[in-house]
């Protein structure tokens, strides 16, 4: 009996010495290494004018997208990156008497983006309020009259310094899933254009977007 019991506590230190020696991979907990973004905005751009060709753009408003690319900063759900938009917008076209691609008041569309690093506050679980903060550039090309698709202007892209602030609300469905709708104001800083009395032109957008985390720690 003795040498049976004997046994037995050999094989149960055995046992637990050969599970602690097996290295198991490190818990997760659920933080996210990384966050991506996709939305739809509704995009205001004000009026301008290209210093290259003296023309001027009224325009419209359209759909904008967006997609951002964030990393964590550790702290109340901070994080920092770089957004990415495009929009396809109408407007009215003012050409010059010393442009050559251009017509009079006419019907047309451009091609509106922008890159911009961005920082983002606000996150968590449940409702919350989310802060975005962004500079970077704002690029218009590709102007082509509505009717036919000739191109205007010069051809070459016009590029504006661009700071926005958005302000609005999000909800945290998992610790890697938010939703989000948040109101933008952006400000255009332009080259000074004879006959102008400003140099900056506004945008404006209503934007409803989701988040996803990616990786984990």
């Amino acid at each position: 009996m003795r040498r049976v019991l004997l046994a037995l506590a050999i094989s149960l230190v055995v046992t637990d010495t050969a599970a602690a020696q097996i290295i198991r991979p490190p818990a997760r907990s659920g933080q996210a290494s990384a966050w991506t973004s996709l939305s739809i905005g509704w995009l205001q751009q004000q009026g301008l004018c290209d210093r290259n060709s003296n023309d001027c753009w009224d325009f419209g408003s359209g759909p904008q997208w967006r997609a951002s690319l964030e990393m964590p900063m550790g702290f109340g759900g901070t994080t920092v990156g770089l957004v990415g938009t495009i929009a396809k917008m109408p407007l009215i076209y003012n050409g010059s008497a010393l442009s050559t691609n251009s017509c009079a008041g006419c019907d047309a569309d451009a091609t509106v983006s922008q890159v911009m690093a961005n920082v983002r506050m606000g996150g968590g679980l449940g409702f919350h309020q989310v802060v975005d903060l962004s500079a970077g550039t704002t690029m218009f090309s590709n102007f082509r009259a509505s009717n036919g698709g000739a191109k205007l202007g010069t051809g070459k892209m016009t590029q504006d310094f661009t700071f926005a602030v958005a302000y609005g609300f999000g909800y945290g469905m998992s610790p890697r899933t938010q939703f989000f709708f948040t109101q933008e104001f952006a400000l255009l800083f332009l080259p000074r254009v004879a006959g102008s009395n400003s140099n900056t032109a506004q945008q404006a957008t209503l934007r409803l977007g989701a988040r996803y985390g990616l990786g984990g720690k």
